[in-house]
């Protein structure tokens, strides 16, 4: 998918979020993300990265901050982690896709495409596109 003007526009509030940041998150892990995800609403909300002994992620602090405001419909987020003075795109890890995937966040994920060095978009199932599920379709369990 094609990074669209407002894509540009989150990904600098990402951007800006790592860097008013990185004195505070720097400190405990040295590794600073920040967060935004936008929901249908139009309202950003904000995440960071929480590094302890129990991590969170910033898009996690995101997703949950934007819930706690009551919102249920989210329609993009992209993470940014401070790489110097300036701040790139990154892609979420295994386990924010797995959030993302059992809230059935059907979102736009603006994240890095390394391989070919361009920022693109994706949908969650095209992240994960064999998620774990605890109990096996009726379909599978008659092939055992």
């Amino acid at each position: 998918m094609r990074i669209s003007k407002q894509d540009k526009e989150l990904i600098e509030m990402a951007k800006q979020v790592a860097i008013d940041n990185a004195d505070l998150l720097s400190k405990n892990s040295g590794v600073v993300v920040g967060c935004v995800v936008r929901a249908k609403s139009g309202k950003i909300y904000k995440g960071v990265n929480l590094k302890s002994s129990h991590s969170v992620c910033a898009e996690q602090i995101a997703i949950g901050q934007a819930f706690a405001c009551g919102e249920r419909d989210l329609t993009t987020i992209v993470a940014t982690r401070l790489d110097g003075h300036d701040a790139r795109v990154v892609s979420p890890c295994g386990l924010c896709r797995y959030v993302f995937d059992k809230f059935n966040l059907d979102f736009d994920i603006i994240l890095e495409d390394s391989a070919k060095r361009r920022i693109t978009k994706a949908k969650v199932d095209e992240l994960l596109p064999y998620p774990y599920v605890r109990e096996l379709p009726a379909k599978i369990k008659k092939l055992k």
